[in-house]
């Protein structure tokens, strides 16, 4: 017998905190604590669902930057748990089952350009003794040099899970042994592997193999597989000046160089330009 669904997609606020409840009541603080301030969206598709006459959706979480790193540690089991959760609590007769979930940056008005050095001492503690040791112009630079390290983290591991959820949906779960990867970059993951199995008292670094890739080998991959990426930019230049500038203030900070006022500022610039580039995918 022929169901009759509705299609309509259920209010994604009520929907979300639902699933907020649920996973507080069911001892997912966790969970809880890394959608804190995420916003949900549902995305439905034309592909049938496990149920006759239904359709497959995907539940997408813009997750705030500074909670992508848990993410990524557990991104495997969180997903598993979010996604069994997400179907169940999808009322029946709407015609969706939840199939997928994916996770993305927020986009946050306001807060980019927002100097992290405000509340710097507060984040960092530092102490009297090395207030003691090193010089006022040492500790000043420190502070701003951490607002540095701060955005480079966050652009990296955004071109990351982009790249993750574009290779995602196009090419399938197995999508890193269908891109086209070059020797050099398989040689650095194997040994960055290799050195991570003998550095265990060292976190690892994710469960995907493009969370062995620095700057450079991110941008290979995307000029590598363009017929991929090319839609979510202007052209292949346009991505390659502003990933080896960012390479370029990466390898000073990696060397514990300062950059200043400008650098940062091409660096913020050059992050905002990328992430509304790829906010669509």
């Amino acid at each position: 017998m022929t169901k009759n669904y509705t299609y309509k997609k259920p209010d994604e606020e009520a929907y979300f905190h639902t699933l907020l409840t649920c996973l507080e009541k069911g001892g997912h603080e966790d969970i809880v604590k890394i959608l804190e301030r995420a916003k949900c969206t549902i995305e439905t598709s034309d592909d049938y669902g496990r149920r006759y006459n239904s359709y497959k959706s995907t539940i997408c979480f813009e997750i705030p930057i500074e909670h992508l790193e848990s993410v990524n540690k557990n991104k495997n089991e969180m997903k598993e748990i979010l996604i069994e959760l997400c179907d169940k609590i999808m009322p029946s007769y709407l015609g969706f089952d939840v199939t997928d979930v994916n996770f993305s940056p927020l986009l946050e008005k306001n807060t980019t350009f927002k100097p992290l050095n405000e509340d710097l001492d507060k984040l960092l503690g530092i102490s009297t003794e090395i207030s003691e040791i090193l010089p006022d112009d040492i500790i000043k630079k420190g502070k701003e040099m951490a607002e540095v390290y701060f955005y480079l983290y966050c652009i990296e591991n955004s071109l990351r899970l982009f790249i993750e959820k574009v290779a995602l949906n196009k090419l399938g779960e197995n999508y890193f042994e269908k891109l086209q990867i070059n020797s050099n970059i398989e040689k650095n993951i194997k040994g960055r592997k290799r050195k991570e199995e003998k550095n265990k008292w060292l976190g690892v670094r994710g469960d995907s193999e493009l969370f062995y890739l620095d700057f450079e080998d991110l941008e290979k991959i995307i000029m590598n597989n363009w017929d991929l990426f090319k839609d979510y930019f202007p052209d292949q230049n346009w991505i390659t000046t502003k990933i080896r500038e960012m390479a370029d203030c990466r390898n000073l900070v990696a060397h514990n160089s300062f950059i200043d006022n400008h650098g940062r500022d091409v660096l913020k610039t050059d992050y905002v330009s990328i992430l509304k580039q790829i906010d669509n995918a």
